[in-house]
């Protein structure tokens, strides 16, 4: 025999008791080391849910916003000629707390839809004390400007609403 080289049957015997223990212990380490893995993947898709989510309701708020920021621009200038004037004392006419019909608003962007509504709240109340229009006949009306937008597809909406007091003169 070479020296250096061992046979087999040489070398020293094992207890009964230890063989495979190896492998019994390397194969319960993987399991640990798998679920481990397991559950920061179905950590990091809920964190990935969670964010889309959270992403979602923004632009769904955003384009709530945009829509009744836009009526409010327009109801702004005080045009008796414009369409959201008209809008506006038809919703007078129609009397308080009445559901007009929401008005599609484009700007909302792509795989979003936002509506924009006005809605008429009674005669506004100047504080005591107060001189604006004493000398001549006001009409001060409340309104709320209400932008409501959803993300299709996704499940978000919000609703915006927007109080705005007009004097007529």
């Amino acid at each position: 025999m070479k020296p250096g080289l061992m046979r087999f049957s040489d070398s020293p015997r094992m207890k009964r008791g230890q063989r495979g223990a190896a492998l019994i212990i390397s194969l319960v380490i993987l399991l640990v080391i798998t679920v481990i893995g397991l559950t920061s993947m179905k950590t990091s898709i809920l964190q990935e849910r969670m964010s889309a989510n959270a992403q979602n309701a923004r632009q769904a708020f955003l384009a709530a916003e945009a829509a009744s920021q836009d009526l409010f621009r327009k109801l702004e200038p005080m045009n008796s000629s414009s369409t959201e004037w008209k809008r506006a004392l038809d919703a007078l006419d129609a009397g308080i707390r009445v559901a007009t019909t929401p008005v599609a608003y484009g700007g909302a962007g792509s795989g979003k839809a936002a509506t924009a509504e006005l809605r008429y709240l009674g005669e506004a109340n100047l504080v005591e004390g107060h001189s604006f229009g004493e000398d001549i006949e006001t009409f001060r009306q409340r309104y709320e400007l209400i932008g409501d937008a959803t993300v299709t597809g996704t499940g978000a909406r919000s609703n915006v609403v927007r109080g705005v007091s007009v004097v007529f003169y």
